[in-house]
């Protein structure tokens, strides 16, 4: 997949840069509320993109649900990438726990069921969220 020129370097940082500058102009929401609607209406979009068997669209779709949820980090004060990258160890720290649990159960994560998966997904979620929150001050 080709990557466009315009789209070089962090695109999240862009994204930010170019909703703050729209916001600069006034070209904003008057508060948060509008932000979590365009999310709202972007998902519902890919859904029904997806549904209708448009993928080009639905792909088309997700770029906008990501340039909206960039926009919400803007509004959260959060920066994008750092939360991604938190996000992404969160995952992380938690699928290998999952891994773990099942292999404890003696079983391999290849074996279970996704019902099963997800409950035992549920269980560390539980237990990593309790070991993060006794780790704050």
């Amino acid at each position: 997949m080709a990557v466009p020129e315009d789209a070089v370097g962090d695109p999240l940082q862009r994204a930010w840069r170019v909703h703050c500058s729209a916001s600069a102009l006034g070209f904003d929401w008057p508060d948060i509320g509008g932000v979590f609607e365009k999310v709202r209406e972007e998902l519902s979009e890919i859904e029904h993109a997806w549904a209708g068997g448009d993928r080009v669209g639905a792909r088309q779709e997700l770029g906008d649900l990501l340039f909206a949820t960039i926009n919400l980090a803007r509004f959260l004060e959060a920066d994008p990438s750092a939360e991604l990258v938190e996000a992404t160890s969160r995952f992380a720290r938690r699928f290998e726990m999952l891994k773990q649990e099942v292999l404890r159960q003696g079983r391999a994560v290849e074996e279970c069921s996704l019902e099963e998966l997800d409950a035992v997904w549920e269980r560390v979620k539980q237990l990593s969220a309790e070991r993060e929150n006794r780790r704050e001050p």
